[in-house]
C-alpha cells in the first residue's frame, strides 16, 4: 500500500566529500567553499530534519549525460583541470579564441572535474528518484554550483550546468518526460540555463533575479523570451532594486510562474497564453509599485516585481 511516509518523501543529496578547493591565498575570503553547503548541512542536522529526509546517493553524471548539454570541448577542457595547477582564473569559453580570460572568479584544483560531475550527478539521481516514485520531491546540496554554466562556457564559479542536466536526463526516452519546468530564484540570473534552453520548446525557463545597474552577470531582461518554436517559454522577472521579499515573490509566483505554467500545452507545440503575458510583462516591467502583492492579476504583480 502507499502509505502517507512514502508519498511525502523528500530526498536529500549530500556530497560531504566534494574536495573542490579555492588557493590558500583565496580560501579566507572566497564564498564559494565548502562550508557553503556544510553549514546548511549541519542547519539542518540542528532542525531535526536530516532524520525525516531520504537520503539519496550521489553519483559522477556519465560523459552522455553531460554531453546532452555541454559540447565535447568543454568536457574536455574541464577534465584537462585535473592535470592542470590550482589558480584563480576568469571565466572559460569555447570556440575559436576561446580559453580560460584572466580573472579570480573561478578557481579550480585537482578534484574540481569530480566534483562538477558529482554535483551534476547528484541531481540527476534526485531527479530519477522522483520520477521512479521513491520520493515527492528532493533537495540537492551540491557544490560547485551551475546556472552560470553555458553549453561552451565555465563561468561564475559553475562548470556544468547541473539543473539543465538533470532536466535534459528527465526529457531522455528513459526519463519519460514531455516538458519541465525549471524555476531559478539565485539573486543571479541564471544565464547558463536560459541560453542553453531558449529555443527548446519542451522547457519552461522562469527566473527571478536581481537586474540592472551592472550586476552580475548583466542578463535577463523581461524582453528576453526564448525564441524559435520556444517563443515565450523563457520568463525573466527583474527586480531592479534590493529588498524584494516574500510579498514580491510570492505576487511572482501567483500571478506569472502558476498561470504561465498551467497554460503551458502537454505537447511540443509552441505555447498560446505564454508569449502574450511574457510581452505584457516586458512591456509593463518599469511600472511603478502601486499595488499589493496580494492581486493575482498579471498585471499587479508586475508592478510590484519591477
Amino acid at each position: 500500500s502507499c502509505s502517507s511516509r512514502h508519498f511525502m518523501a523528500i530526498g536529500l543529496v549530500y556530497d560531504g566529500h566534494a574536495q573542490h578547493f579555492p588557493p590558500a591565498s583565496a580560501r579566507a575570503t572566497h564564498i564559494e567553499t565548502p562550508e557553503r553547503v556544510s553549514v546548511i548541512y549541519r542547519a539542518l542536522g540542528k532542525a531535526r530534519l536530516l532524520d525525516r529526509l531520504t537520503r539519496v546517493a550521489p553519483r559522477e553524471a556519465t560523459r552522455a549525460e553531460a554531453e546532452a548539454v555541454h559540447t565535447a570541448e568543454h568536457l574536455d577542457a574541464l577534465e584537462a583541470l585535473a592535470d592542470a595547477e590550482p589558480s584563480l582564473r576568469g571565466a572559460w569559453r569555447g570556440g575559436a579564441g576561446g580559453g580560460w580570460s584572466l580573472g579570480r572568479d573561478m578557481f579550480h584544483d585537482a578534484q574540481t572535474a569530480c566534483a562538477a560531475r558529482r554535483a551534476a550527478g547528484g541531481v540527476v539521481a534526485l531527479t530519477e528518484g522522483v520520477l521512479r516514485g521513491e520520493i515527492s520531491s528532493g533537495f540537492a546540496l551540491v557544490r560547485p554550483p551551475g546556472h552560470h554554466a553555458c553549453e561552451d562556457r565555465m563561468a561564475g564559479f559553475c562548470f556544468l550546468n547541473s539543473v539543465a542536466v538533470a532536466a535534459r536526463a528527465a526529457l531522455s526516452p528513459r526519463g519519460g518526460l514531455r516538458r519541465v519546468l525549471v524555476v531559478d530564484w539565485d539573486v543571479h540570473h541564471g544565464d547558463g540555463t536560459q541560453a542553453i534552453f531558449e529555443e527548446d520548446p519542451a522547457v519552461l525557463f522562469f527566473s527571478l533575479h536581481r537586474f540592472g545597474r551592472g550586476f552580475f552577470p548583466g542578463t535577463g531582461a523581461a524582453s528576453c523570451v526564448g525564441g524559435g518554436a520556444a517563443a515565450g517559454r523563457t520568463v525573466n522577472v527583474p527586480f531592479r532594486r534590493e529588498g524584494m521579499g516574500d510579498a514580491e515573490y510570492l505576487a511572482a509566483f501567483d500571478a506569472l510562474l502558476l498561470p504561465i505554467a498551467r497554460a503551458l500545452p502537454s505537447s511540443s507545440s509552441p505555447p498560446r497564453a505564454h508569449p502574450r503575458l511574457a510581452r505584457d510583462w516586458a512591456e509593463s516591467r518599469r511600472e511603478p509599485s502601486t499595488r499589493s502583492s496580494s492581486s493575482s492579476r498579471p498585471a499587479s504583480t508586475r508592478r510590484e516585481a519591477t
